[in-house]
């Protein structure tokens, strides 16, 4: 019991000591310095570690930083599919709110940690009252030898699925090249509410389902477009007199693919005096 009450003693006398040598150096050593000398422990750190961060800020500079707006969205879709937990986490006298996924996201077999932060600051204005503003971005965590994967495909894979959601998200429109159009601008758009789909088409169905696999083989082959050099663009003519299902067709391709529509109006391109 003694030797308990010695330890007990011993501990909080070191707690004590430890305290002390605290407070000497918040008067002692300025305030910068001790940032510095933190930034320089944790870096040192993070040499031994298997882990490296990257953030993803939402403004860069004065800009929108458009990859935070790409992982916000892919992000989100995800958490709304697969994730039913999310943890949240504050530290103690921090203003910063930290949410991540409770379950990593993983591609190509290798696992990786997104955390959203949001820290209030004070922004500099001239009025008597400085307004609150936040500082918003995204941490990304990985092992140091899955970096090459996750920055190169892995973020290219964000974006495009990104831009998928968008288009899935946006209203269809179908514009027309009229120069009456508002502001001088040569196109204007009306949403586009046609019903018209593959299922409801009249049509054979092997045919149909040759040209369905056609349309979605040519909107899933930009990558090779583009390293083929060639235009990524696909021709379909349709032919027949009023009533042969060649605007239903036209609706059910856009659809199907989620596009917009463009009618073009060769008599608007005519110019004056032209045939």
């Amino acid at each position: 019991m003694a030797e308990m009450k010695e330890s007990w003693t011993s501990l909080a006398s070191l707690l004590g000591i430890l305290a002390f040598c605290q407070s000497l150096i918040q008067v002692v050593i300025p305030r910068e310095l001790q940032l510095a000398s933190l930034k320089f422990l944790l870096r040192a750190l993070g040499c031994f570690s298997s882990y490296c961060y990257f953030d993803i800020t939402e403004m860069d500079g004065v800009n929108t930083n458009g990859l935070y707006n790409d992982v916000q969205l892919y992000l989100c879709s995800f958490v709304c599919s697969s994730a039913s937990r999310l943890s949240l986490s504050r530290a103690l006298n921090s203003s910063a709110t930290i949410f991540g996924l409770s379950n990593n996201d993983v591609f190509d077999g290798v696992a990786v940690q997104w955390e959203h932060v949001v820290m209030q600051r004070q922004s500099r204005t001239f009025s008597w009252r400085p307004l609150p503003d936040e500082k918003r971005g995204f941490t990304l965590r990985i092992r140091k030898r899955d970096k090459e994967l996750i920055l190169d495909s892995y973020l290219n894979d964000i974006k495009d699925k990104a831009n998928d959601i968008r288009r899935n998200n946006q209203e269809r429109l179908i514009y027309t090249n009229s120069h009456s159009g508002s502001r001088g601008h040569p196109w204007v758009s009306v949403p586009f509410k046609h019903p018209s789909t593959f299922d409801t088409l009249a049509m054979d169905p092997e045919r149909k389902r040759d040209i369905m696999e056609d349309l979605c083989d040519f909107a899933a082959g930009q990558d090779f477009y583009r390293r083929t050099g060639r235009a990524w663009k696909r021709g379909y003519l349709l032919y027949g007199p009023p009533g042969t299902g060649k605007s239903s067709m036209i609706a059910a391709m856009a659809n199907l693919l989620d596009y917009d529509i463009y009618d073009l109006l060769a008599t608007k391109m005519a110019r004056p005096g032209s045939p």
